[in-house]
């Protein structure tokens, strides 16, 4: 089996390096589509083999698919900038490759790491989704969506892979506040699109209700200052969601009373 993995980054030099080394030991081939880096991310990507391209950014979804369709092979390993395949999922996919796969997809557990890390902490959190797909069968649609799935058919049976990919999502409190800052934007310009109305209400709730959600429902309360932390921003990361459709539909109630919409 030929494995191609593919990327998308922009401005990712910082954790790049340790992702694409990983990769590299699985990896027939490397894709990797940029949406305007002005770092080194496009020298070290080169650097490892990588076939890289630009792309403008529309969508998570029509970046991800865009990179899907430029592999060559049909096995396609999907993976974040900020993610790193552990040893023993190296490993365990170098066996697939070498026996065949059984499943035409696979999920992976991928568990959240906290900067400067080497092993998980103490009950992480994590998801587990479809990352290593035959592509000629499924796809990760080409929507406007910033939800990472691939879409499998329904006769279509999921392998589980065993080991973890490790995401380094954050680096610093800095850039957590500004990629959450972002992405919120993008997260409601996504509800304004589908005409998702929010409440005022949940202006006063939303911000202690999720960090309840992620302190303690998510057992941050365990790691100590850093959980304490990172409860804090992504509880503010929810809050600003809110509070930015809140505004967007404040503004268009005031141009519609003035004739400008």
């Amino acid at each position: 089996m030929k494995l191609s993995v593919y990327m998308i980054t922009c401005n990712e030099a910082a954790r790049l390096e340790r992702t694409l080394a990983q990769a590299a030991k699985v990896a027939d081939e490397i894709v990797v589509v940029d949406s305007g880096s002005t770092d080194a991310t496009m020298k070290i990507a080169e650097s490892f083999g990588a076939k890289t391209f630009f792309h403008g950014w529309k969508s998570y979804c029509d970046q991800k698919h865009y990179a899907e369709q430029l592999c060559e092979n049909d096995f396609v390993l999907m993976l974040d900038a900020d993610e790193v395949l552990s040893d023993a999922l190296v490993d365990e996919i170098l066996k697939i490759k070498q026996n065949a796969p059984k499943y035409k997809a696979y999920s992976v557990k991928i568990t959240n790491m906290y900067p400067f890390d080497e092993k998980p902490c103490l009950f992480p959190s994590r998801i587990i989704a479809v990352r290593l797909y035959d592509k000629s069968l499924m796809t990760v649609p080409p929507d406007k969506q910033n939800k990472d799935r691939v879409a499998v058919p329904k006769n279509i049976k999921i392998g589980q892979l065993k080991n973890e990919v490790y995401h380094y999502s954050l680096l610093t409190l800095e850039q957590a506040v500004d990629k959450y800052n972002k992405h919120s934007s993008e997260l409601q310009r996504m509800m304004a699109q589908k005409h998702r109305k929010v409440s005022v209400i949940r202006l006063y709730w939303e911000f202690p209700y999720q960090f309840l959600h992620y302190f303690f429902g998510q057992r941050y309360c365990l790691q100590g200052a850093k959980g304490f932390s990172q409860s804090m921003v992504l509880a503010m990361f929810r809050w600003l969601k809110i509070a930015k459709a809140v505004e967007a539909q404040r503004i268009d109630r005031i141009l519609k009373r003035q004739g400008k919409k």
